[in-house]
C-alpha cells in the first residue's frame, strides 16, 4: 500500500477580494486526513483509449481544452489530465489514473465558489485521491472569482443557477462520459466530498439529481442559505451597535466552559452538546456599570449584542427562521495563535467580519438580483418573502430523500459543534426532518455526527481530522454501516488527541479509565437525558 498521505479538503467558505485571494480570510484547510486509513488493494483497470484522443469528445454541451499524459512523480501515479469548458462557462479538470479502481470522485467547492482549479488545496485533494485510484472531477461552478468576487457573478442568471445547483450536476455528467470513453467502462460507483458550499452542493446532488452520486460526504453544509445570511443581518445589527472586542470574547470563552465543559461528566475543554448549557451572558458575565470598564464586565447593550448571536430569529407569529448560534466556538485555539474562533467569522480585529462581507454581498448582489437590498434594512419579520425566489435555487432544505434512498445512495454528514461561521443546529435541524419524514430506519442510509469542539469543517480544540471515504465506501460497496468515526486532533504534525465520533443522537462516553485524550477510553452510547431543541 502506498505511504498514507494527509490531504487538505478544500472545503472553507473561499473569499476573493479583486483579482487575488486575501490571505487574511482564504481559510485553505489545514491538513484532513480523507483517505489515511484506505487499504484496499488496487485492482486495477488500465485506459483502453489515447489520453490525447479525448480532446474528440468536444461537442454541442462541453469542450475539452486539454488531454495531456501527467508523468508519475513520487507518490502520483501517471494519469490523464483533461481540461475543459461547459457551456457556458463551467469550468472543469478531469484527472484519470493509468490503473483506476473503476469509481469516481469529485470534490466540492467552498464559499461563493470560482477557485482556481490548480489551488494548492485542490491539487493535493485531487492528488491525494488519484494515488488510490480514482478518477477525479472538480468544477469552478461557472465563474472565476479573480474577476468576479463574491456573489458579483449573481447579475447573470445562468451563472446563477450554475452556482446554486446545475455546475455540479452537469460536471459529473461530463466526467462520466470521458471515463466510459477512456477506459471502456462505466464508473461502478461514484462518490462526492464536500463542506461549507460543498456540504450544500452534496445535498442539493441527493434532492434534485439523486442518480449523480452512491456516497456523498456532507461537510457543515450551508444548507439554509437563505436563513443563515437572514441571522447575520440581526446579528452584525446588534454587534454595530454594541461592538464586542476580542479581549470581551476572550472573558466570554472563559465563563462558558467554566460553566459548561464538565455538564458531559469529563472536563476537557470540549462541550459535547452545548444544548445542555444554559448560558446567558446577560447574567454569567460581569455587568459594566458604564461603556468605559474593562473587557471583564458587559454593559446591557453588549449582552443584548450578545444574545442576537446566540439567539433564534423569530417572527412574532412564532415562526422560526433560523437558530442562534450555541455556545463553544468562543474557544481559544492553540493553532490560531491563541485567538478564538469566532475571529474573523463574527468579530474581526482588522476589517469586516467574514460572516458580514458576506450578507453584504448576498444582499447586494444575489438575493434580488438587479435590485440590491441594503443588509442592515432587511428585517426578517417583514422581508423574508422577497428571498423565496433565491432560497428556491440554493437552499437544500428539502427532506425528502426517497430517490436517493431507493437507489441504494449514503449520505455521511458533520458538523462541528463549535463553529462560529454556519450554525451547526441547522445540520442537526435538517436531519430530524429527514428522520420525521423517512422514518426510524433513516439511520440505514444517512448518518450525522457531531463534533465537539471543532469549527468551521476542521480546526478548533476538538478532533477533526478524520477518513471520510473509508467508511463511505464500506458503507455503500459491503453494506457496513459507521458505527463510529476515529478523528484526531493535531499539532506540530503530531497526533495529540484522538476521540470518537459517534452516529447522532449518540455521544462519546468517557469509561472512567484511561487517557481522556485516548478515543479507546470512549464508547459511543446513548446521552443520559434528551437534550432540549434549541
Amino acid at each position: 500500500m502506498k505511504a498514507r498521505v494527509r490531504v487538505t479538503i478544500w472545503v472553507a467558505w473561499i473569499l476573493a477580494a479583486g483579482a487575488a485571494l486575501d490571505p487574511r480570510v482564504a481559510f485553505a484547510q489545514p491538513p484532513s486526513a480523507n483517505f489515511e486509513t484506505w487499504q484496499e488493494p488496487l485492482k486495477a483497470r488500465t485506459p483502453e483509449a489515447s489520453c490525447d484522443h479525448l480532446r474528440a469528445l468536444t461537442g454541442y454541451d462541453f469542450s475539452i481544452d486539454n488531454a495531456v499524459t501527467v508523468p508519475a512523480q513520487g507518490e502520483v501515479p501517471e494519469f490523464c489530465l483533461v481540461q475543459g469548458l461547459i457551456i457556458p462557462e463551467i469550468r472543469f479538470e478531469f484527472a484519470l489514473p493509468r490503473e483506476w479502481n473503476g469509481r469516481l470522485y469529485m470534490f466540492g467547492n467552498g464559499g461563493f465558489a470560482g477557485e482556481s482549479l490548480a489551488s494548492p488545496g485542490r491539487l493535493a485533494n485531487r492528488n491525494s485521491a488519484i494515488s488510490r485510484g480514482f478518477a477525479t472531477a472538480q468544477t469552478n461552478t461557472g465563474h472565476d472569482a479573480a474577476r468576479e468576487p463574491l456573489a458579483t457573478f449573481a447579475s447573470n442568471p445562468q451563472k446563477l443557477a450554475d452556482y446554486a445547483y446545475r455546475a455540479v450536476h452537469v460536471t459529473a455528467m461530463t466526467a462520466k462520459t470521458v471515463i466510459r470513453a477512456y477506459y471502456d467502462a462505466p464508473a461502478a460507483k461514484s462518490y462526492f466530498v464536500g463542506c461549507s458550499s460543498g456540504g450544500r452542493q452534496g445535498l442539493i446532488s441527493a434532492q434534485r439529481f439523486p442518480d449523480d452520486f452512491d456516497g456523498i460526504v456532507v461537510g457543515a453544509p450551508a444548507l439554509d442559505f437563505t436563513g443563515t445570511m437572514a441571522h447575520y443581518t440581526v446579528m452584525h445589527r446588534a454587534l454595530a451597535a454594541a461592538p464586542i472586542s476580542a479581549e470581551h470574547v476572550r472573558v466570554l470563552a472563559e465563563k462558558v466552559y467554566e460553566k459548561c465543559d464538565a455538564l458531559d461528566g469529563l472536563a476537557d475543554g470540549l462541550i459535547d452538546d452545548p444544548r445542555r448549557c444554559s448560558f446567558d451572558p446577560g447574567t454569567d458575565i460581569a455587568r459594566c456599570a458604564s461603556s468605559g470598564d474593562t473587557a471583564a464586565c458587559l454593559t446591557e447593550a453588549q449582552a443584548a449584542s450578545l444574545r442576537a448571536v446566540y439567539g433564534d430569529v423569530i417572527t412574532s407569529k412564532g415562526t422560526k427562521i433560523a437558530s442562534g448560534f450555541p455556545v463553544g466556538g468562543e474557544a481559544l485555539v492553540p493553532s490560531a495563535l491563541g485567538r478564538s474562533g469566532w475571529l474573523p467569522w463574527i468579530i474581526s480585529e482588522d476589517g469586516p467580519p467574514i460572516s458580514l462581507r458576506f450578507a453584504e454581498s448576498f444582499f447586494r448582489e444575489m438575493a434580488t438580483p438587479g435590485s440590491p437590498i441594503d443588509w442592515r434594512q432587511f428585517d426578517p419579520e417583514r422581508d423574508m418573502d422577497k428571498l423565496t425566489t433565491i432560497a428556491t435555487l440554493l437552499n437544500a432544505t428539502n427532506p425528502d430523500l426517497e430517490r436517493f434512498r431507493a437507489r441504494g445512495g449514503k449520505i455521511l454528514m458533520y458538523f462541528g459543534w463549535a463553529d462560529p461561521a454556519l450554525n451547526p443546529m441547522m445540520g442537526l435541524n435538517y436531519y430530524e426532518r429527514v428522520r420525521e419524514t423517512m422514518g426510524a430506519a433513516t439511520g440505514d442510509f444517512f448518518r450525522l455526527f457531531m463534533m465537539p469542539g471543532v469549527l468551521h469543517c476542521t480546526g478548533g480544540n476538538g478532533p477533526s481530522a478524520f477518513d471520510s471515504i473509508t467508511p463511505l465506501v464500506n458503507w455503500v460497496e459491503r453494506g457496513t454501516a459507521p458505527d463510529r468515526l476515529i478523528a484526531s486532533l493535531r499539532q506540530g504534525g503530531k497526533i495529540i488527541r484522538t476521540r470518537p465520533l459517534c452516529p447522532y443522537p449518540m455521544v462519546a462516553k468517557y469509561g472512567n479509565a484511561g487517557s481522556k485524550d485516548d478515543a479507546a477510553s470512549f464508547t459511543c452510547s446513548m446521552p443520559q437525558q434528551p437534550s432540549a431543541q434549541r
